[in-house]
């Protein structure tokens, strides 16, 4: 019987307290253990679309609960129970990580930074609000320097204000996020039938445990993985021990044509190689083969003497594009919710929403009202933040719809923000000093869309959808952890940036605010700029060429080429890391549904989830064990 019917016809069950209560206790120690492997050794957890903190919490909770089972029955969890605790974790995380580090490393740079060669007093001083800053010198100095405490009257007095403000800057974000996937929910999952490749894995594991710990082919690949990384490990202690060589690795190029090549990374990542296999096959294909089309052109470029190719501005035309066209697809729904919304008629929205849709369009427009506010009470002028927001939104539907639909292992979008797509695009000169500054304490925000909440919320309620898990409820438990989630990961954060020092970790803390400030905000306020033809036209032609690929893919069933693998092959980010394990999950692939069928590539299925699960396991202790000791450790996702 189909899942999806089956959960229709049955009463969703209920969210326990005791799910609640543990769910808090391991969110907040995800967040301290994300928080000092992002200021210690680098982000790691949160970069690939299935956060791997998370799925070894509910791993750990998985095996700790069939002794729960053995020894006292009434106290273990449901299935339920461990899915709702999953949930949790994977909110927290979109939180933790990269996103507060840029937040915290933005908010104080342009003070701590500041000197008389840099000018910047008189720059763009004069135009920082200083409500949502903290600009004091003397309360800056243990945050940069280290060997102090954050719980000091000065310290904490000094970061209330921004604090506050922030934090609720960030949960009106993820709400009205959360609004927009109750609108378009039906429209992904009934009327396009997305399949939220994802959710596979913690659904699996939770759902049906015993089931899936019996598999031998998930232990096999579970084995190899683990195995790998086990020894790159003990490597890192031990340099006796051999390694196996599966991180990233830089092709050295010396001579001409090659060189004009660029960087370029091979690595053969397990966990990346099971995410891939995921990938619809057409996609994995276009990914790599837009990758190496956009290293062939670059040398061919190189040969004619033009470098300049503009392939992030075509990037950042074909993301908002992918936004654009995800609307349009969906228009008649669009219309039928808001038509619900207008007339007050009961919406039919059926038992999977988190929300009614009326809810949900007067939660859109109070959270917009609410954030419009914030950035002009900031300083932005209207037009401004609308086309910030606008360019925002399309580009958190369009990766939202992508990795529902075709479960991308990565969606970087690096350097492809609303800030950089208008002033790129339009010029500095037709914004005010005052706008271009505080646009530059919005790069925290989409400096990469790694993370991203939108897509983890929605996959959140499709895993609700299918383990029978009442997403009204599970809504209210999201808000509670981001109510809880947000500050707590703010006071971790200062805690011990307080105490370390961000100057002397060597964190991205002070790297982003030179990327915000040094290399972005100063030569735009020193350098004026007109729009720029050139730039405009190649987001022109990224939007076009996404537009065309679609149109054939929707036309002629036999069109090999994907729209959003042309997307990541050109971005900046997507596939530098991770073209080679995609093209070995595909070939892999493709063989297995070439000579073995559906039903092989169904049986490989566990293989390839073993070899995410093992390489996430082992990765994941020597994680704890960085963050524990506050040592370097093998890093699955970084290492060669």
């Amino acid at each position: 019987m189909n899942q999806a019917s089956t959960i229709k016809n049955s009463v969703a069950s209920g969210v326990s307290l005791k799910a609640v209560l543990i769910g808090l206790l391991v969110m907040v120690i995800n967040a301290y253990w994300i928080s000092v492997n992002d200021l210690v050794i680098g982000p790691a957890h949160n970069y690939m679309s299935l956060f791997s903190n998370a799925v070894f919490s509910l791993f750990v909770l998985i095996l700790a609960n069939l002794l729960l089972k053995k020894l006292s029955p009434r106290f273990a969890f449901t299935a339920s129970d461990l899915l709702v605790i999953y949930i949790m974790v994977v909110m927290v995380t979109t939180v933790s990580g990269h996103r507060m580090t840029r937040l915290l490393g933005i908010l104080v740079h342009p003070f701590w930074f500041a000197t008389p060669e840099n000018d910047w007093r008189n720059l763009f001083w004069s135009h920082i609000p200083e409500w949502f800053t903290v600009g004091d010198k003397t309360a800056l100095s243990g945050f940069f320097l280290g060997e102090s405490s954050f719980f000091t009257r000065q310290h904490i007095a000094a970061w209330l204000g921004p604090m506050f403000y922030w934090s609720a800057f960030i949960f009106v974000v993820y709400f009205v996020l959360i609004c927009v996937n109750t609108i378009v929910q039906k429209q992904f999952t009934e009327h396009e039938r997305l399949t939220y490749p994802i959710t596979w894995l913690p659904l699996e594991m939770g759902r049906d445990t015993s089931t899936f710990l019996k598999n031998k082919l998930m232990w096999m690949g579970f084995g190899i993985a683990a195995g790998i990384s086990l020894l790159n490990g003990l490597h890192t202690f031990y340099p006796f021990v051999p390694p196996i060589p599966v991180g990233w690795q830089p092709l050295a190029f010396e001579d001409k044509p090659w060189i004009y090549m660029g960087r370029t990374l091979v690595s053969f990542q397990p966990f990346v190689i099971g995410l891939a296999f995921f990938m619809p096959l057409d996609l994995a294909f276009s990914a790599w083969f837009f990758y190496i089309l956009k290293k062939m052109t670059q040398i061919l470029m190189g040969i004619s003497g033009w470098h300049t190719l503009y392939f992030d501005e075509q990037a950042q035309g074909a993301w908002v594009g992918l936004g654009i066209l995800a609307l349009w697809i969906g228009r008649r729904h669009l219309k039928w919710v808001f038509t619900q919304a207008v007339t007050g008629k009961p919406a039919t929205d059926g038992p999977s929403s988190p929300m009614p849709y009326r809810t949900a369009c007067w939660g859109i427009i109070a959270g917009l009202l609410v954030l419009i506010w914030f950035a002009y009470k900031a300083g932005l002028s209207l037009w401004v933040l609308l086309l910030f927001w606008g360019i925002y939104g399309c580009g958190a539907i369009g990766v939202t719809k992508i990795r529902s639909g075709l479960g991308l292992p990565v969606h970087e979008m690096l350097w492809i923000d609303p800030a950089r797509t208008m002033v790129t695009a339009m010029g500095t000169r037709v914004f005010a000093p005052r706008n271009l500054t505080v646009l530059s304490f919005f790069y925290w925000l989409n400096r990469e869309q790694v993370a991203h909440p939108m897509p983890n919320q929605l996959e959140a309620f499709r895993i609700g959808e299918q383990s029978n898990i009442d997403n009204r409820k599970l809504l209210r438990v999201i808000i509670l952890t981001l109510a809880v989630g947000i500050p707590v990961t703010f006071v971790i954060y200062l805690s011990y940036l307080y105490k370390l020092g961000a100057v002397s970790s060597g964190s991205y803390i002070v790297g982003i605010g030179r990327e915000s400030f040094t290399w972005r905000l100063q030569p735009w306020l020193s350098l004026p700029t007109t729009h720029d033809y050139f730039t405009m036209s190649a987001m022109g032609l990224g939007f076009g060429i996404t537009g065309f690929l679609l149109a054939m893919k929707m036309r002629f069933l036999w069109w090999p080429f994907h729209p959003v693998g042309y997307v990541l092959g050109v971005s900046p980010g997507e596939m530098v890391y991770v073209w080679v394990p995609v093209l070995v999950s595909w070939a892999l692939k493709f063989t297995i549904l070439r000579y073995g069928g559906l039903k092989a590539y169904r049986s490989a299925i566990p293989f390839f989830a073993g070899l995410i699960l093992g390489d996430y396991s082992m990765g994941c202790i020597w994680s704890i064990i960085s963050a524990v000791f506050k040592i370097n450790t093998y890093n699955m996702a970084w290492h060669g």
